[in-house]
């Protein structure tokens, strides 16, 4: 298993030409599939980055949406219409306006349960947490990926809006969690993270500095071009 960083609001890997955007995708490529998650804001950028590391379009079988936010699906337009036999597995929570628009140019999945999406990849399904907009809380539903490889679980997340905690939780009903990759938004319950090997906090983290001070010794900063080997 291979999981690419893509699109991020920081640059890793030293290639000319590679954008950093506000916004999160990674590629991941397993034996059966090769999986998209998220696509970040600007379709350009996305695309862009992906040859430069090596990777196109057709590569992609799936595109996993963690969200709604556009800094996670801001891309999925120019995607299907660039490929139109992407299977895209969405919140069931999305709008049925958005809905109906991905349907046209996709095999589209809803999901609101934990599911398996292919061997040994799975949704977490939609978990609920919430964003503070000015003095407003507003609700979200949230799927994070769960992937079990040789070392253990591998969750990867959107935003985290719904919470590392129950991220956590889900992904735990699988096995022992090796690394954790993604937004970890305002997270702060730093000891849920003690017993994991590797953290790789990316776009929307807060608190990514006191995390990587906290953990020094098995945090890495995520980044377009970071890619990790399992």
């Amino acid at each position: 298993m291979k999981i690419t960083i893509v699109y991020d609001n920081k640059i890793a890997k030293d290639i000319k030409g590679l954008k950093e955007g506000w916004g999160f995708s990674c590629f991941i490529q397993t034996k059966e599939r090769n999986i998209l998650f998220d696509t970040g804001w600007d379709g350009y950028v996305l695309i862009s980055n992906m040859r430069l590391l090596g990777l196109t379009l057709q590569d992609i079988d799936s595109v996993v949406i963690s969200h709604s936010h556009w800094d996670h699906c801001g891309s999925l337009a120019r995607l299907l219409h660039l490929n139109n036999k992407l299977k895209v597995y969405i919140p069931k929570s999305f709008s049925k306006h958005l809905k109906e628009e991905i349907k046209k140019r996709s095999d589209t999945y809803e999901i609101s349960k934990s599911r398996e999406i292919c061997p040994k990849v799975y949704t977490t399904g939609e978990i609920e947490g919430s964003v503070i907009i000015g003095k407003t809380k507003i609700l979200i539903k949230e799927q994070s990926l769960i992937i079990s490889t040789i070392k253990g679980i591998v969750v990867i997340t959107g935003c985290a809006h719904s919470g590392i905690k129950r991220i956590l939780n889900s992904a735990n009903k699988l096995g022992k969690v090796y690394g954790l990759l993604g937004g970890f938004h305002d997270f702060e319950g730093y000891n849920l993270l003690e017993d994991i090997s590797l953290i790789i906090p990316t776009h929307c983290t807060k608190n990514k500095k006191k995390i990587l001070t906290l953990f020094s010794k098995n945090c890495v900063e995520g980044g377009v071009g970071y890619q990790l080997n399992m």
